[in-house]
């Protein structure tokens, strides 16, 4: 499918998984029925592309999720150029997810949500009292496996989902180790799964989780 012109929604979200930065244009542009077309395709042959190396199999990609999500980054990223928004206007472009969340959804929607967790931590540098951030925090509660390694309280996140697919479990395992969030390490149902993942070289790699979790 060819790319319409000023496309900068396909632009900003190429631009973001191949580069991992935002691109923040001077214009906004409508998000046509075409545009969006565009950009669930490219996120579709990015999934099909990274599930390659994805453990136990992938669940199928959701291009409902990926849209939604890129969509998240992409005006998210307009909020902090443009800030003559309102409170109003930012959660009527900015509502949450309306379809069930699957572990293909998951995924899908952290091709572009894996770096809402660095866009907030900018907004957070430009204002504290953004209501943006109280908003796209709830989005990560909501989708914290995109969230790992952001300050979240853990008692407020729901595992049944994440533990239903051997998929999402590991690759949310592998997460935790890769950003070295200690905090999450102490979620019961996932000690054992994170201390497996360790294994014997765990106290030569991150040997901040053994002295608090593993001492002996």
């Amino acid at each position: 499918m060819p790319s319409p012109l000023n496309n900068y929604f396909l632009d900003t979200i190429r631009h973001l998984r191949r580069q991992e930065e935002v691109v923040i244009y001077d214009r906004y542009a409508p998000i046509t029925t075409d545009v969006q077309e565009s950009v669930t395709a490219f996120l579709k042959e990015e999934y099909e592309r990274e599930c390659l190396e994805y453990p136990n199999g992938a669940p199928d990609f959701d291009g409902a999720a990926a849209l939604w999500a890129a969509r998240t980054i992409y005006i998210t990223a307009q909020f902090l150029l443009y800030r003559e928004k309102t409170g109003t206007e930012t959660s009527e472009l900015l509502p949450s997810y309306g379809d069930l969340q699957t572990p293909g959804a998951i995924l899908s929607a952290d091709l572009c949500l894996r770096f809402l967790p660095d866009i907030l931590e900018k907004a957070r540098e430009i204002s504290l009292e953004d209501p943006l951030i109280m908003l796209l925090e709830k989005h990560l509660y909501q989708w914290h496996f995109s969230g790992v390694g952001y300050p979240l309280h853990k008692e407020r996140l729901d595992w049944p989902l994440i533990l239903e697919s051997d998929c999402v479990r590991k690759l949310y395992v592998d997460r935790i180790i890769q950003r070295r969030s200690l905090s999450l390490t102490g979620i019961p149902v996932l000690q054992t799964w994170i201390k497996a993942a360790l294994g014997d070289h765990g106290s030569h790699y991150w040997k901040e989780y053994n002295k608090e979790y593993d001492p002996y």
